[in-house]
Formats: C-alpha cells, sequence, structure tokens
C-alpha cells in the first residue's frame, strides 16, 4: 500500500526529482549494492531514495534481481544441471 504524499508536495510540481533513465553507471551500481547488502530488500521506492540514487524503485529491483544479487548463477548450465532439468521435465512435462 503507498503512503499518503506530503500536501506541500501535491502543490509543488518543481519539487519533483528528475529521475534517470538507460544505462546504469558503475558508480550506481555500487550504491545499490551496499545500500541492499547493509539493509536488506523492502520497499523498493524508499531503497532507491535511501541509496541515494536518482532511480526508481522499479528500476533499482529489476538491476538487483537480474544482474547485482550475489547469489544469481549466469552462464551456461553444468552437465548435471541439463541432466537434471531433462529428467524433471520427462517427469512433468511442460508445466
Amino acid at each position: 500500500m503507498r503512503k499518503p504524499e506530503d500536501k506541500a508536495c501535491n502543490n509543488n510540481n518543481n519539487s519533483k526529482v528528475k529521475l534517470r533513465k538507460g544505462l546504469w553507471s558503475p558508480e550506481e551500481d555500487e550504491k545499490l549494492m551496499k545500500y541492499m547488502l547493509s539493509n536488506g530488500q523492502g520497499c523498493w521506492t524508499d531503497s532507491a531514495r535511501n541509496a541515494g540514487l536518482q532511480r526508481c524503485g522499479k528500476s533499482c529491483r529489476l538491476r538487483w534481481i537480474n544482474y547485482l544479487r550475489p547469489d544469481l548463477k549466469r552462464g551456461a548450465f553444468c552437465p548435471l544441471e541439463e541432466e537434471l532439468i531433462i529428467h524433471l521435465h520427462s517427469i512433468l512435462g511442460n508445466r
């Protein structure tokens, strides 16, 4: 559930910070990584703001989940993983 906004913020559109779009810089990655490792996951909008990033919460969430998580394994499957996938597919099908 969203938090109610300040009425002072609603009256003045100039007070909104312009959010960055596009490619992430290594400095932004570093800020997000440090913040997430020290504070953990929570409200992504607050995480983006508290980490000092000018990004929206959705952008930070996607960057963390798809690229920066320490437990994220990237690359090809090992032969044991391939065998497991084929075995499970033969049992379960395309579910």
